[in-house]
């Protein structure tokens, strides 16, 4: 048997910079693949972040290769062979020029990136199809539909045990109007990968465009009080007729 800190049968150290390289590749291929199972989101504001995301994520891999891979041509190229020092070298300017204007073009790209998705998801048209007001309340959730007019066309008002529906149409811009009555909620919608803070005493306007059918989980995402957990709600994005219709129909849900 060989004992600790001896060199195994043949007489020679076993080489693990292969062996170390090729699990660090696996190790960031698998990461890579994992961040991609993410689901794709519902609107078009979501779309941008999205996107913004990708563009971060793909920047992060290349300068993970990038650094991993120099440092692991570094252990293997640059191991100790004997007890001595390999030539040093010091103050290469091409080299200090080169780390700092990259990280800088890098830093800057993804400013102009994140500046422009930005611009992109708070952006408001000047008619939206529809208007919903949201209200949050401990420790549930009112929408308001109104019509042209400025009048309630159908209220929902969640309960306990009862999530409530926020209906909206597929394929058209809704203009949300998010206020709180009590403390500060947060409106969130995971799969439209946007939140906003339903603040006591501001409004807070935002425009959504659901592009993709179904009905969509949603809740609050800031700590409200004893029943957070239940503040949970639901979007049901259907059809622009299925969603006049829905504004036809019933009288206002009663609490």
């Amino acid at each position: 048997m060989t004992g600790a800190g001896r060199e195994p049968p043949g007489g020679r150290p076993r080489r693990a910079g292969p062996a170390l390289a090729a699990s660090a590749l696996g190790a960031g291929l698998g990461a890579a693949l994992l961040a991609g199972c993410a689901p794709r989101t519902v609107t078009e504001q979501g779309r941008a972040i999205e996107h913004l995301y990708n563009a971060f994520l793909a920047a992060a891999v290349v300068v993970w290769g990038l650094v991993t891979g120099l440092m692991l041509w570094a252990i293997v190229r640059y191991r100790a062979r004997a007890r001595r020092l390999p030539p040093q070298i010091h103050g290469n300017n091409r080299l200090e020029l080169a780390w700092t204007v990259v990280p800088a073009i890098v830093v800057l790209v993804l400013f102009v990136l994140s500046f422009a998705a930005q611009h992109r998801v708070t952006a408001m048209v000047p008619a939206p199809s529809a208007r919903i007001d949201v209200q949050a309340f401990q420790w549930q959730w009112q929408f308001r539909h109104l019509g042209p007019d400025g009048r309630v066309r159908r209220d929902v008002i969640g309960v306990p045990g009862r999530r409530p529906v926020l209906v909206v149409p597929v394929g058209r811009t809704v203009r949300f109007r998010l206020t709180s009555a009590d403390v500060t909620h947060s409106f969130f919608v995971p799969r439209s990968m946007y939140k906003r803070m339903a603040i006591p005493g501001r409004v807070n306007e935002f425009d959504l465009t659901f592009d993709v059918a179904g009905r969509f989980a949603g809740n609050c995402a800031q700590y409200c009080g004893l029943d957070h957990s239940q503040m949970l709600f639901d979007v049901e994005a259907v059809s622009p007729e299925r969603y006049e219709a829905y504004l036809r129909g019933a009288a206002a849900e009663a609490p």
